[in-house]
């Protein structure tokens, strides 16, 4: 009965063993590819010797036939050997040698054999057992069998630990595989040793037939993983190991395979799954077709990868899916952000060191113009003291000892706005809300003291509160309302108003006003408009700016030919309109 079910399955393993050979055989040129063609040639050739035997009409042709098969048997493990070697990326000159000298011994071994009766080297017995129709041959091995067999039996078992050893490294897919590699060469084996020790019912050694499990197993590989395609060292090396997150999608959309590092950007994708299931987001990115950065997280750990979409096609050039690769260009925009800081920084370091040397170059103008002349007209009236003081009247003494005074606050008037112009830029202060009724008071009282005669209007009892540094402002009332003393008409009026969250504080004057070209020259330092009899040296609307700018304000004016002049500058609001500041009280009117 044993032996009527091998032959009725004879065909079928064989049209199985057929298919897996001739796919191997197209594929022959890639890793593993001769070595699977040979496997199913000679486990075919088995099969069909095993099956021919039992169906053979004497004994004798039966015994001879089985005789032959024990060549292909060895020839079969030497296959699978060369195979596994081929494989995994191990098939080197060594090996080549290893698998020429086997290839002999099978040869010899099947000579062994086919003289088996003058020597019992191979079976020490054998009985050709009637069946019906059929025969079949049970078999004690001898010591070459035996050696033979423990040796087919230890070279599988390392093949297979070798297989699992490399699958071990790489991803989901490939380990799938490796369990149908290793469940087509287990079966076999494990046939044969309950066979060959007797254990079990069978009385027909089953090992050649089996072989179509193998060939089974190979089938899924072939059909599911294309596993002729996959070669695992060198997935291990290049894929797994990848910097970039890699995922290679089917015509589907569903997930094919994917490298650890996709998986370490947070992309979920899991093997046979569709990939807008786990990462619709990604999933999106690639139906789009475009190249480009995306983020991934949020806050201090996002991530940003270049998205680059690659199509695959099959052997007929027909598409096959796609390969998605993401690359972390995180650090690359982080650097490419402090370099642009690095450059906006070494921008404001080389305006801040133009603004310093234009100011040393004012400086070298301010001392040779306005200090030399003044040094010049002291020079002047002390040798006039010199020379001609006992002559002098005391009319004459005293107006050259006003000369000298004169020329003295002139010289003074420059230093000092010189150390505030240098001093505003390097000192350190805080801002804080304050009293603007005091400030001006205090510089009207300062003009008055220089003699400059002013008639101001307007109250800033009800001003707004700004925040700044009480004695920087002071200069810019003082710049704003000597300026109108000096090319404004009779009335100055002083005034405040708000705007969003700014306090607007502005000096109004009567004069001939300022044309739009004369007003593009304020704020410089050393420019000076209006009438040249008026004197001057530059400094007081630079001073303004300077000021306004470190307080974190503005300043401007606003002139028309005919119409006079508005000088203003806006500083932060330091409550909002309405609301007290805890112990301030508005002045009394400056006027």
């Amino acid at each position: 009965m044993e032996s009527l079910v091998f032959v009725a399955l004879t065909p079928i393993a064989l049209i199985l063993m057929g298919v897996v050979g001739l796919v191997s055989w197209r594929r022959r040129d890639v890793p593993g590819g001769w070595g699977l063609t040979a496997f199913t040639a000679m486990s075919a050739t088995w099969v069909l010797l095993d099956a021919l035997a039992l169906l053979a009409r004497t004994p004798e042709t039966t015994v001879r036939l089985v005789q032959a098969t024990a060549m292909f048997a060895s020839l079969l493990c030497v296959a699978w050997i060369g195979f596994v070697l081929s494989y995994t990326e191990r098939f080197s000159a060594v090996a080549r040698r290893v698998i020429a000298l086997l290839v002999a011994w099978s040869v010899v071994y099947g000579m062994l054999s086919w003289t088996n009766d003058a020597h019992h080297l191979v079976w020490e017995a054998w009985q050709v057992i009637p069946e019906g129709s059929l025969s079949r041959v049970s078999y004690t091995l001898g010591p070459v069998g035996w050696a033979q067999t423990a040796f087919a039996y230890t070279s599988i078992t390392v093949s297979l630990g070798v297989i699992l050893w490399v699958y071990a490294g790489t991803g989901a897919r490939a380990r799938d595989l490796s369990r149908w590699i290793v469940a087509g060469a287990f079966a076999p084996m494990t046939l044969s040793v309950l066979y060959l020790f007797g254990v079990g019912p069978l009385e027909k050694d089953f090992t050649s037939l089996s072989m179509a499990l193998s060939s089974a197993a190979f089938a899924v590989g072939l059909a599911r993983y294309r596993f002729l395609d996959l070669r695992p060292i060198a997935r291990a090396a290049l894929v797994d190991n990848l910097l970039e997150g890699m995922v290679v999608l089917d015509t589907e959309g569903r997930v094919a395979d994917a490298n650890p590092a996709l998986h370490a950007l947070g992309v979920k994708a899991e093997i046979g799954r569709p990939l807008r299931e786990t990462a619709p987001w990604l999933a999106a990115a690639i139906a789009s077709a475009s190249d480009e950065t995306l983020r991934l997280g949020t806050g201090s750990a996002a991530r940003y990868v270049d998205l680059r979409v690659s199509p695959l096609t099959d052997g007929t050039g027909s598409p096959s899916g796609c390969l998605v690769l993401l690359y972390d260009v995180t650090r690359r925009r982080e650097e490419r952000a402090a370099l642009h800081r690095a450059n906006a920084e070494l921008y404001d370091a080389n305006a801040e060191l133009q603004a310093r040397n234009d100011e040393l170059d004012a400086f070298a103008h301010t001392v040779a113009h306005d200090l030399k002349n003044s040094i010049q007209g002291i020079t002047g009236w002390a040798e006039i003291l010199r020379d001609d003081g006992p002559a002098l009247s005391p009319r004459e003494h005293h107006d050259i000892a006003s000369g000298v005074v004169s020329m003295s606050q002139k010289m003074g008037t420059v230093v000092h706005e010189l150390l505030l112009l240098a001093g505003v830029r390097q000192s350190a202060v805080e801002p804080q809300p304050v009293e603007m009724g005091q400030v001006v008071r205090e510089a009207l009282e300062r003009l008055q003291r220089a003699q400059v005669q002013l008639a101001v209007a307007g109250s800033p009892s009800a001003w707004p509160l700004a925040v700044g540094h009480a004695p920087w402002i002071e200069e810019i009332w003082v710049n704003y309302l000597s300026n109108a003393a000096k090319y404004g008409g009779a009335a100055v009026t002083l005034g405040a108003d708000t705007h969003g969250g700014t306090a607007r504080f502005w000096v109004h004057d009567d004069g001939p006003g300022l044309s739009p070209e004369a007003q593009q020259r304020l704020f410089v330092p050393f420019s000076r408009v209006g009438a040249l009899s008026v004197e001057g040296h530059g400094l007081g609307l630079s001073i303004v700016r300077r000021i306004t700018e470190r307080l974190g304000g503005t300043c401007g004016v606003e002139s028309a030919p005919g119409r006079g002049t508005q000088f203003w500058f806006a500083l932060p609001l330091a409550v909002p309109v309405g609301e007290r500041v805890a112990g301030y009280e508005p002045s009394a009117s400056a006027a």
